[in-house]
């Protein structure tokens, strides 16, 4: 989806007012006043920017990846019509659009979140600048570990992308790209100036309101994030690197890692509706008060929480987190008709069940149309037209949303129901670095941590324990009779663990992790992105249903087009779909995924 929360409007208005009283000198009137000088910027407010910016670039990027790993709804029906390369614009201006400096000016058609803002890589290298001059090195390790990620999801997303030249302004406003690999050493090597910084005793005080990590454990919060993040990109390169196990090894040794949800990157949102929008941009989305939701839920991610461990019949008792993920505004599908549900008559609770023909046995291998219980969402790859579904269609819960809590109630969603909207964006959590050693110690036998089985268990402990935990900081009270027992989590553990037990091969067990961590990833369609491209985990991940051959699955996306267009230097546009487009990392098969 295109819809995204703008929130960084009022920073840049504060940092107006940080601005030095302008002189009366004519040349020093001649600034665009929605670029201040930097020199005499206040490098909090400044800071401030970055970071809204930042969260602006994950999550575009993430509704991508959710799209394409059937978190949320993937039009299609082929992956080389899916998108254009208009599409990928807003994330290219987010992370370059350079404010006054030539290079984000010349790939010009900017958007508000980015022509009258700034880029986070441009502001960021602005930022880093300012700040080493007051000898505020918390601000500049921060803004660092920013760019760094950044630069790690366009390599991720697009493949090689400008780096050594670009942000050079006028010298150079037709940067070449570098290659991804050369680019990922740059973002070590960042992190590691990032954890310097942080550490510099000589330091000033750090930023009066840090978006992420606010309180005293400020700078030490984000060296355990910059160290979290070289193992996360380390990870990432593990099948073309036969180095990397020792760099791995290093830092699981040492353990200044994310291990502890106190420890989380996540980014809060608030819950004013205008002046900004403050809000989760799911939450806003869904929580309306006439035309019902807003998007669709991917019935496979719903089929898997929900489903899959259970025959493909959905278990309200089964995964503790099903009740916190979804809410639904229907209990039954006493509603559906060829009006409101057009898949309906061929879904398994229809008159004449009739699947497409290359699906798997439905429901226990796939859903179709419905999955039961009232839930309502739409299968990967159809394209058909939106009914008036809006009344019926599942809802973004409680987490990560701050919507409603799902306590059977079947009620239509309206403005301010549940947390009204106060959610998070996770960005990264202590689950996913649980699942990310789990995934090292299987395939790289690295077990300072723990067994791939003990990881495992980690994983989806702190999982559960993030998501019901989460309620009481959106101020939601979920009603005691749907909230699930320490049986139920231990049940739900157990059968996860046992059927890790029974699998017979290295791959079986590294599908069960990798589930696991693609489960506790909800809201997160960064990282699901990259796993399955990386693991091709999980494996029984939807098929098209509109057509038995969408083409190759996206390995990587295309170059937006104010990139191409624009730019004398940029490479040749790919062709996703009709080719495979691998990043640099990425060396399995070209039908490895669907």
């Amino acid at each position: 989806m295109n819809y995204k929360k703008i929130l960084i409007g009022s920073v840049t208005i504060s940092l107006l007012v940080g601005l030095a009283s302008c002189s009366k000198s004519l040349d020093e009137r001649l600034v665009n006043p929605n670029y201040p000088g930097t020199s005499t910027a206040d490098v909090d407010l400044y800071l401030n920017q970055v970071q809204l910016t930042f969260n602006n670039l994950w999550l575009t990027a993430s509704d991508y990846g959710a799209q394409l790993t059937r978190q949320q709804q993937w039009v299609g029906p082929f992956y080389r019509n899916a998108y254009t390369p208009a599409s990928f614009d807003g994330e290219w201006e987010i992370a370059y659009a350079g404010g006054s400096t030539q290079f984000g000016a010349y790939y010009g058609a900017l958007g508000a979140s980015a022509s009258t803002y700034g880029g986070v890589i441009p502001n960021a290298d602005a930022l880093i600048k300012l700040a080493q001059t007051q000898k505020k090195y918390i601000q500049s390790g921060i803004a660092r570990i920013l760019k760094a990620f950044s630069l790690g999801i366009l390599v991720d997303d697009f493949g090689d992308v400008p780096y050594s030249e670009a942000n050079h302004g006028n010298s150079n406003t037709n940067p070449k790209v570098d290659p991804g690999a050369s680019i990922y050493a740059g973002i070590q090597t960042l992190l590691d100036s990032a954890i310097l910084d942080l550490q510099n005793p000589d330091a000033a005080a750090g930023p009066a309101n840090d978006l992420f990590y606010p309180g005293d454990n400020e700078a030490a919060n984000w060296i355990t994030l910059a160290k979290t993040l070289k193992l996360k990109f380390y990870m990432q390169t593990r099948l073309v690197d036969n180095a990397v196990a020792t760099k791995i090894q290093a830092l699981l040794t040492e353990n200044d890692l994310i291990n502890d949800p106190s420890q989380d990157f996540a980014f809060k949102y608030g819950t004013s509706v205008t002046a900004p929008d403050s809000r989760h941009e799911h939450y806003a989305l869904d929580y309306v008060n006439s035309g019902g939701v807003g998007e669709y839920i991917c019935n496979y991610f719903m089929w898997m929480v929900t489903a899959q461990k259970y025959g493909g019949t959905v278990n309200l008792s089964g995964d503790p987190r099903t009740r916190y993920y979804f809410y639904r505004q229907v209990g039954t599908y006493s509603w559906a008709n060829s009006q409101t549900c057009p898949c309906f008559v061929n879904s398994q609770f229809g008159t004449s069940p009739t699947f497409p023909a290359w699906y798997p046995s439905v429901p226990s291998k796939t859903p179709y149309c419905v999955i039961g219980k009232g839930y309502m969402g739409r299968d990967h790859g159809d394209n058909s037209g939106a009914p008036p579904d809006g009344s019926y269609r599942t809802a973004f819960g409680v987490y990560p949303a701050a919507g409603e809590f799902d306590a059977d109630q079947h009620e239509s969603v309206s403005l301010g129901m549940g947390g009204q909207g106060a959610g998070i964006n996770p960005i990264w959590l202590s689950s996913f670095t649980a699942f990310l050693e789990a995934e090292a110690a299987l395939t790289l036998n690295i077990t300072s941590q723990g067994t791939p089985r003990d990881l495992l268990e980690a994983g989806v402990n702190s999982s559960i324990e993030k998501v019901m935990s989460f309620p009481a900081t959106v101020s939601v009270t979920p009603d005691p009779s749907f909230v699930p027992s320490a049986t139920q989590v231990s049940n739900y553990v157990n059968l996860v663990l046992n059927n890790y037990d029974a699998a017979t091969t290295d791959d079986a067990r590294l599908n069960i992790i990798m589930t696991e961590y693609y489960l506790a990833l909800w809201g997160n369609g960064v990282e699901p992105y990259n796993n399955y491209r990386r693991t091709g985990k999980p494996d029984n991940a939807q098929i098209a249903q509109a057509v038995p051959n969408p083409g190759f699955f996206m390995r990587s996306l295309y170059y937006p087009s104010v990139f191409v267009n624009r730019n004398a230097n940029a490479p040749a546009q790919k062709t996703p779909g009709d080719a495979v487009n691998k990043v640099f990392w990425d060396n399995n098969p070209d039908n490895f995924v669907k």
